[in-house]
Formats: structure tokens, C-alpha cells, sequence
């Protein structure tokens, strides 16, 4: 095989075990990169190499470098190409910046060794799920640097709830549990980002399958449907509402042209406000009270 074709296999293979480390499918990275599942699978067989452009995209939706995926260029990120320390390097920066973390001090470890914790978060992902919000999985763990008896709810490393409890006992796991869900509802704002959010959007495809495919993300792509959403829920909208932002946010942009994030934001939440829906009426109805 000549030189090019052993640099098409290269890639291939590369492009193909990356996409697998960030838990893509073919179809999910291609929607990502706006081509077809029968493209990408083309590249990961060395059959083809993409454009310049598109092969930016790639690197930066893999969170990986270009001399890696060619295998050219230097040693990478490692100053003997040791792929195993490579691997380890991008698994903690990938792990640096969780979407929410538990940390607390050491009197509080007792409460979380014995697993009891893992059914009540469980039954705090229903219940947020039947508010429309998905709780990323949670990592939890000890900090030397804070207090015996303090605890932290963290959001990519920022601090959205701190306290410091009186007393450690078993029934505080049951506190921690309740502040942690209304710390999820009053901060999704910043919890919410664009693998959640994709998420969220793969499971509406399922209900809703004429409103999602061709839509997101080929007419809204992820990062303007997140600066959309995220506002939107500053302002007081549920995020239960996702279908019809993506609803109002389609029509906008088809009918009104190419709209910055904001403005869209204030669009659709224009017309969410005069929609007819229970949280509304209820909201009105208790200031009526």
C-alpha cells in the first residue's frame, strides 16, 4: 500500500477510536459534524480522508490534535509518544471539568461508603426527569482542603452550593440529597451543556421525530439550541419546554433569517410567555390568590 493509503488506514483507525472514547456512534458524530453516517464510516475504513475544513471539526468534536489523527508531526502530547500516558492525559482532562460534582469533607465520607446514596439519586433523576431536567451522572468525592463536615455542589469546577453541616448523622444524606436536587433546579443554567443537551434531544427524537430530524443540528446546531436554552431558563421558562423551543426557534430561523442567540432567545420566549400552558395559569392564578 502506498504511502497515502497507509495514512488513510491510519487515520481511520484513530478517527474511529476516538469517536468511541467520547461514546459517539457513527450516526450521533455525524449528525455532530453535519455529514452522513455513510460518509464517516468511509473515513474510518481509510476509503476517503474529509476536507480541511471539516477535519478541524473533527479534532475539535473529539477533543483530539491532528498529529494524532495523522500520525504525524511530533510526539503528541507526551514527550515519548507513550500512547497508554497519552490515553491516561486525556481521560483526566476530559474528567476536569465535570458537568456536576459532589465533594465533601472527611466526616461526611461515612454517609456515601456503603452505597446507600446510589437509590436516592436515582429517584432524584425521576423526579427531575419528570421535570424536564436530565442529572448528569454525578461524581462524588472527598476533599482534604475542605472542612470535616462541608459539603460543595459543583458545576465544571465552579461552586454553586456550599454548607458546612452542624452535626454528621445518617439522616443528613437525606438533607445533602434534597439541597443537591434544589440546587439542579435553581442553577440548570449552568449545569446544562451541549452533551446533556444532546442527550435531551436524542430522547425527544424518539416522541417527537418530525419536529427533531433535519432540525438539530442541521438548521439549529448544539451551541446556539444550549445559549438559547440556557437563557431561556434564567428567565424563569421550565426546561420541559424543549420541544416547543425547538419549535418556535425552527420557524424563527426559517422565517426571520439568521438570528443571533440572544435575539432568538427573546423570541421564543416571547412566545412561550403567551402560550396557553399550566405552569402559567397556575403562576397567575396564585398571584390572583
Amino acid at each position: 500500500m502506498n504511502g497515502i493509503g497507509e495514512r488513510q488506514k491510519t487515520f481511520g483507525g484513530r478517527l474511529s477510536e476516538s469517536r468511541r472514547e467520547r461514546g459517539f456512534t457513527q450516526e450521533e458524530l455525524a449528525n455532530r459534524l453535519g455529514v452522513t453516517p455513510q460518509a464517516l464510516s468511509k473515513w474510518e475504513r481509510g476509503a476517503s480522508f474529509p476536507d480541511l475544513e471539516m477535519f478541524a471539526e473533527i479534532c475539535e468534536q473529539l477533543g483530539t490534535g491532528a498529529d494524532y489523527l495523522l500520525d504525524v508531526g511530533g510526539r503528541g502530547i507526551t514527550e515519548d509518544g507513550d500512547e497508554k500516558a497519552r490515553k491516561e492525559v486525556l481521560e483526566k482532562l476530559r474528567n476536569s471539568l465535570e458537568p456536576l460534582e459532589l465533594v465533601f469533607g472527611v466526616e461526611i465520607v461515612p454517609l456515601f461508603m456503603d452505597n446507600g446514596f446510589v437509590p436516592k439519586i436515582a429517584g432524584l433523576r425521576r423526579e427531575l426527569a419528570a421535570e424536564g431536567i436530565l442529572l448528569p451522572v454525578m461524581r462524588l468525592r472527598d476533599h482534604v482542603r475542605l472542612q470535616p463536615r462541608e459539603f460543595m455542589i459543583l458545576a465544571s469546577s465552579n461552586v454553586l452550593y456550599a454548607e458546612t453541616l452542624e452535626a454528621v448523622s445518617a439522616e443528613k444524606l437525606d438533607y445533602i440529597m434534597g439541597k443537591l436536587g434544589e440546587t439542579v433546579r435553581g442553577r440548570y443554567d449552568e449545569i446544562l451543556n451541549a452533551d446533556i443537551l444532546r442527550q435531551l434531544v436524542e430522547n425527544l427524537k424518539i416522541r417527537y421525530p418530525g419536529l427533531i430530524q433535519g432540525v438539530v443540528p442541521e438548521r439549529i446546531s448544539y451551541g446556539l439550541l444550549l445559549d438559547v436554552t440556557r437563557e431561556l431558563i434564567r428567565r424563569g421558562d421550565s426546561p420541559r419546554y424543549l420541544p416547543r423551543i425547538i419549535e418556535i426557534a425552527e420557524h424563527e430561523l426559517r422565517e426571520g433569517g439568521p438570528l443571533s442567540a440572544a435575539e432568538l432567545a427573546g423570541r421564543v420566549g416571547g412566545r412561550l410567555e403567551r402560550s396557553d400552558n399550566l405552569d402559567i395559569y397556575l403562576h397567575q392564578r396564585a398571584g390572583k390568590l
